[in-house]
């Protein structure tokens, strides 16, 4: 039944694309963004995403682009990528090194590249306080999971100790939301800043990726999303989705 319903999916969403396509001059397709909780697996999601729906990835390549931007090594980037830095190391570095980005510089750039990536079109998104960029002009993602369940996520991808587990999440998780509220003055994990929120520990991977591309095609040819979710049901449900096993 799950695989039948993930079907009907990608046929709803093919057909969504291709009347996109038809209905502007340009073909401009839309593009998602992920935000995620340390080991909620959101950077699974965005590429099965990306891999589901065709369209380009885009993580650490950010750091390159904005690079490219700055005309500055990707080093120096990589540094200011998702973290705070305080006024005052900003103010002393630039007395230090020509080779300097600002946390200012740093967001104008950013946001340069987000924009153009935006522009094009067809791009899954992930991190970077992109959802707070794009806002209207993307479907928006944050994706969540219990801490327990971010803890083994954590413990098997980092090979680290339950403590040490918990304590990078903690580390990682005040670093994103510093960085945030530094560049946007927004609060990391603000659920009404995002469009859709998917629990990876009910959905799985797979089971966030038909999600978002149902929402996806709701939120841009509400007729298709409309189809898609009707088709999407569990017969002899009452009209209720899918529910997890």
């Amino acid at each position: 039944m799950a695989r039948s319903i993930e079907a009907m999916v990608d046929e709803q969403v093919r057909r969504w694309q291709l009347q996109r396509h038809k209905k502007t001059t340009v073909g401009k397709r839309p593009v998602v963004t992920v935000t995620g909780q340390h080991g909620a697996r959101g950077d699974e999601v965005s590429r099965r995403l990306a891999a589901d729906l065709g369209f380009d990835h885009f993580d650490r390549e950010i750091i390159h682009l904005v690079a490219e931007s700055a005309h500055l090594s990707e080093r120096i980037v990589a540094a200011l990528d998702g973290k705070k830095r305080e006024v005052l190391a900003d103010w002393l570095a630039g007395f230090s090194s020509e080779n300097y980005l600002s946390t200012a510089q740093y967001r104008h750039h950013l946001a340069r590249v987000i924009g153009a990536i935006a522009q094009h079109g067809g791009a899954v998104i992930l991190g970077r306080g992109a959802h707070l960029l794009l806002r209207g002009d993307a479907l928006r993602v944050l994706a969540v999971a219990p801490l327990e369940e971010r803890v083994r996520q954590v413990m098997q991808a980092e090979q680290l100790a339950e403590r040490a587990a918990r304590r990078r999440i903690e580390a990682v998780e005040a670093e994103r939301h510093g960085f945030i509220l530094m560049h946007y003055h927004a609060e990391f994990f603000d659920p009404a800043a995002f469009d859709l929120v998917v629990n990876t520990a009910a959905l799985g991977v797979d089971g966030a990726s038909v999600a978002v591309r149902c929402a996806l095609a709701a939120k841009f040819d509400p007729e298709e999303g409309a189809v898609t979710a009707k088709k999407a049901t569990v017969p002899g449900r009452g009209g209720e989705g899918p529910r997890s096993r």
